[in-house]
């Protein structure tokens, strides 16, 4: 009973249940965020990897990140009560109460099953479905029993695969190992031959009657329950035969009055039971069933009444559907012991733990003395209570504080185990003598011994709580160092030097021969995390591994340098408690999140929980505190109350990469997108308005999920990975019209990375950004520059004609007038007399006048008529009128055109302005300058003319206002060009001017 005792205790505290005799642990995670409802009925895994999971409250599927809950999926809103797996077509088996669908998975599509007969009073059946091998039988509890026909969807007679009397009243049935059907009815149990294709009883199998249910195990034992009405359930434990039976014990809930047996299960060769108000396990020893858990415990327990199943997934996870959530149950092995001391200590807490030879580990408490385990390689745990005895036996009747210790130190050269006690207290106890020495020695001044360690020399080491260091000597004990604060570790490095951990200075560095402080390290700039040591570990011999409340500092013991880690960088939390260095030099240490691993060379970190079998911290009562290293390679660690003992060669990094990700759902706005449509046709195609989506993955795989970082990127979008929550999925928002490719992967805690995974995305562009309607608008564009050009052609040639016509009648009809009467002012001055001398001068003046009207009249119809737009036209009479000005006063000029104004055409006005500006320059040169030379120079730019006159003559003073009109009409007629105009003159330096226009 004690032992009995020990394991349901262990079970309170942890819901790591040791099963001692095949040396495994068990352990719940309780899964409940995002369920329609806590009452799960079944479970069950379709070959994509989701979880399907049925509730009272209809059903949903689990990824691993999020519950999803179907709605429109053609099935009535009723519990969901059984789900299977048709095999044949791969659809989910659902049954609704009385009704049955075949659900496709992949198309969201629902069938319902008919039933073949019995269909006039079936809903007062009690059914129940039974899926053996590649069947799926229909079980009428006492009438029949009926098979699936996936190619007619329905529930037919089952005689073409078993047969059975018709009187027989079939309750339950199993496929056996060597091919028979085991059928059970109210009469007793029989089986079905398949390959003599005939049913067999005797008086041996219908020894038991009411028979409810049976389970064949692995060893061919059937675990037979039998039931009556109103009245708990038995189980019978038979042989095949059914000549050896025997009732098995079973431990119902405590507060039950009332338990009903639902089925078996087995996995590793263990079998389990559960139903109402029991869920028990199969001890092999006592051949009776027991309870492994404990329903008070919500922390890592399982509080239930009714379990109605339990389902193993092709990770070997084990689900159990509960009346109170979802359960993974994890089997651990052989690798993970968990031993509580509560039975042992009572209320005392664990203080210390020593290796004790190559497989003991002491256990010291705080007022019940100490203990020893004995351990073997498959980590079966032995208590052995009497070293306590042996060690404590001498022991000063009226002086407790021996019994109160801090520190223990096992020499095995000596053979002598030291215990360090409250007060100064010391006990030396010799394995090989088995007697004790209880020691005060002066030179602890009373002060509790908190840690004690052995050196390469075999000397040993003592800290106190006020930070006295004390070692060994040939004459007792001397002190060699006051640190002025508590110890709470002493670590022996290479050569002479000793490491020593305080509460509150710090580390510090000694020398092991005189004691001198060497270093003392601290917290601060490029410092320590902390100043408050909780432990210190070396990791081989290059650094030295600090741990306090602010996270892990790595001193590098060759430069000094310090690398803190904390909850920014990899490390789980911040709070460290305890360090071991393992066999491969990887370092182990208990945090406020459980137990974690360091990698120093890649510099990462490894969580652990309790699926892994290690703890997981809630309270104080299962925080670690202090961890050793155990003989055999093994890994101690213990809280208050309970000790972790595991094989870290178990937990190696793994070689292969995570599984590829899954894409489990595309939400466009509200509505989710069928994801095997989406890939069976290559990706998925949007229109533009439809750019705000949400894309949901996961592993699908239910182990280490956790441990994974996820990440994702947007081709085409963005070009670096994201780091990403799955839980909460990718949101993308007002995407871009164009093809983009949603690329997902996963990356271990060892820095493998999966296998990427690709979701083509198109946005399709609105009709407004179509290359057609780009290609429209550029027609139209065009269309209308060509009609607004034709009109500007029919414009310029009404223009054109305008021109010409009025430049031909000035010149027919004006200019033969002026012509006709300078003609005949000519005659009449010839005809008339001297005497006339006052009529003469009117003919002179009308002659010169209409001379001066002619050349102006010629002007005008050389600017308007069209033929002269170009510029090399306009040169070409600047070169007549230049002769026809310069020549009679015999000026020499110089006229100079670039080939840059070849094909520049001026308007009519831009002609007209231009000529009037040079013509007024010449003017102004003969009439004034009187000049020998004159420089006439025109040329172009990109978007300019440029013409320039210089003459030889007297030039006048420029800073002097000049009167008269031509200087005047010039700067106009230049303001109206758009040009600058520069006239530069200095009295006998000559003058020159320069107009540059626009074109």
């Amino acid at each position: 009973m004690k032992s009995k005792r020990f394991i349901r205790y262990l079970l309170a505290v942890l819901t790591l249940f040791p099963l001692l005799l095949t040396a495994k642990e068990i352990s719940f995670s309780r899964i409940t965020e995002g369920l329609a409802s806590n009452f799960v009925t079944c479970v069950t895994q379709t070959e994509d990897g989701f979880i399907w999971v049925g509730t009272k409250n209809g059903l949903q599927r689990y990824d691993g990140m999020r519950f999803r809950r179907l709605l429109s999926l053609g099935l009535p809103g009723l519990p969901v009560d059984q789900l299977l797996i048709a095999q044949k077509s791969k659809s989910l088996l659902v049954r609704m109460e009385h009704k049955f669908f075949l659900l496709n998975t992949h198309t969201n599509k629902t069938q319902e099953i008919a039933i073949d007969k019995y269909s006039k009073d079936f809903q007062n059946y009690q059914i129940r479905l039974v899926q053996q091998g590649q069947h799926i039988f229909l079980i009428l509890h006492g009438v029949d029993i009926l098979l699936l026909n996936e190619s007619t969807n329905k529930f037919e007679s089952s005689k073409s695969i078993i047969d059975f009397p018709s009187n027989w009243e079939p309750t339950w049935l199993q496929y056996d190992q060597k091919g028979v059907f085991w059928i059970s009815g109210k009469q007793g149990m029989g089986y079905f031959d398949t390959k003599r294709r005939s049913f067999f009883t005797n008086n041996n199998l219908n020894s038991l009657k009411n028979i409810s249910r049976f389970f064949i195990d692995s060893k061919s034992r059937f675990y037979i329950q039998t039931k009556t009405r109103h009245a708990n359930g038995q189980i019978y434990l038979t042989d095949a035969n059914f000549q050896r039976k025997k009732i098995i014990p079973s431990e119902p809930n405590r507060d039950s009055n009332y338990h009903d047996f639902y089925d078996c299960f087995e996995y590793d060769h263990t079998v389990w039971t559960y139903g109402v108000d029991i869920f028990n396990l199969f001890d092999e020893d006592k051949k009776e069933f027991i309870q492994f858990y404990d329903r008070k415990n919500m922390d890592y327990g399982i509080q239930i009444t009714t379990v109605s199943q339990v389902f193993k997934d092709r990770d070997n996870n084990l689900w159990v559907a509960t009346d109170n959530g979802l359960y993974i149950m994890s089997v651990i092995g052989d690798h993970v012991r968990n031993i509580v001391t509560s039975t042992i200590f009572h209320k005392a807490a664990i203080t210390a733990l020593t290796s004790f030879g190559s497989d003991r580990i002491l256990v010291s408490s705080w007022g019940e003395k100490l203990t020893a385990f004995k351990y073997d390689t498959a980590l079966h745990i032995n208590h052995e209570p009497t070293i306590n005895s042996l060690i404590f036996k001498g022991e000063p009747p009226r002086d407790r504080n021996f019994n109160h210790i801090w520190a223990m130190e096992y020499d095995p050269k000596r053979g002598n185990i030291w215990v360090g006690c409250k007060d100064g207290r010391l006990i030396l106890f010799n394995t090989k003598t088995k007697k004790s020495q209880f020691l005060v020695p002066k030179v602890f001044e009373g002060r509790s011994i908190r840690h004690i360690t052995i050196d390469n020399g075999g000397q040993l080491w003592f800290g106190t709580d006020n930070g006295k260091i004390v070692r060994t000597s040939n004459s007792g004990f001397a002190l060699l160092a006051d640190l002025k604060s508590a110890i709470s570790c002493i670590r022996p490095g290479e050569g002479n030097k000793i490491w020593i951990g305080t509460r509150g200075s710090g580390v510090f560095e000694l020398d092991g021969g005189s004691g001198k402080i060497l270093k003392n390290y601290k917290s601060g700039n490029h410092g320590l995390s902390t100043s408050k040591i909780q432990d210190i570990e070396f990791i081989g011999n290059r650094f030295l591994a600090i741990a306090g409340y602010s996270g892990l500092d790595i001193l590098n013991l060759s430069n000094g340098h310090i690398m803190q880690y904390n909850i920014n960088n990899g490390l789980p939390q911040n709070m460290i408690t305890a360090l071991v260095t393992d066999n491969e030099g990887l370092l182990w240490m208990s945090t406020t999140a459980g137990i974690c691993r360091f990698d120093p060379n890649k510099k990462e970190f490894h969580s652990f929980n309790k699926q892994h079998g290690l703890i997981n911290t809630s309270n104080i009562v299962n925080l670690p505190m202090r961890g050793i290293k155990l003989e055999s390679g093994k890994i101690a660690f213990s809280s208050d109350k309970v000790i972790l003992i595991f094989d870290p060669s178990k937990f190696n990094n793994s070689n292969s990469a995570p599984k590829k990700l899954h894409i489990t759902d595309f939400k466009l706005f509200d509505n989710y997108l069928s994801v095997d449509s989406l890939i069976k046709v290559g990706g998925v195609t949007l229109e533009n308005w439809q750019n705000y989506f949400s894309i949901f993955y996961s592993p699908l795989s239910y182990n280490d999920r956790d441990n994974l970082k996820y990440y994702y990127r947007l081709e085409g979008s963005e070009n670096s990975w994201i780091l990403s929550d799955p839980r909460l999925g990718v949101r993308v928002a007002a995407l871009s019209p164009g093809k983009y490719v949603f690329m997902i992967r996963s990356e271990n805690q060892e820095g493998k990375f999966s296998t990427i995974t690709r979701l083509p995305i198109t946005i399709k562009p609105a009709f407004y950004q179509t290359w057609w309607f780009f290609s429209v608008i550029i027609l139209l564009i065009l269309v209308g520059i060509f009609i607004l050009h034709r009109y500007r052609l029919r414009r310029l040639l009404e223009v054109h004609r305008l021109r010409e016509k009025v430049a031909r009648d000035l010149h027919d009809d004006v200019g033969s007038t002026l012509t006709s009467i300078h003609i005949l002012s000519e005659v009449a001055k010839k005809d008339l007399s001297d005497e006339y001398h006052v009529v003469q001068s009117y003919l002179d003046r009308i002659g010169a006048n209409s001379s001066q009207m002619m050349q102006a009249m010629d002007d005008i119809v050389w600017s308007i008529k069209p033929d002269n737009d170009l510029l090399q036209k306009i040169v070409a009479r600047m070169r007549e009128h230049a002769a026809l000005i310069l020549d009679p006063l015999k000026i020499q000029y110089i006229f100079k055109a670039d080939d840059s104004i070849r094909n520049i055409k001026l308007d009519m006005e831009q002609r007209r302005n231009l000529f009037l500006i040079y013509k007024e320059a010449l003017n102004n040169i003969s009439k004034y300058a009187e000049a020998t030379l004159v420089d006439i120079h025109i040329g172009a730019g990109a978007s300019y003319i440029e013409l320039i006159i210089k003459d030889n003559g007297k030039g006048f003073d420029s800073n002097k206002q000049q009167s008269g009109n031509g200087l005047f009409n010039m700067n106009q007629r230049s303001e109206a060009l758009g040009g600058e105009l520069k006239i530069s003159s200095s009295t006998g330096a000559g003058t020159s001017i320069s107009l540059i226009m626009k074109i």
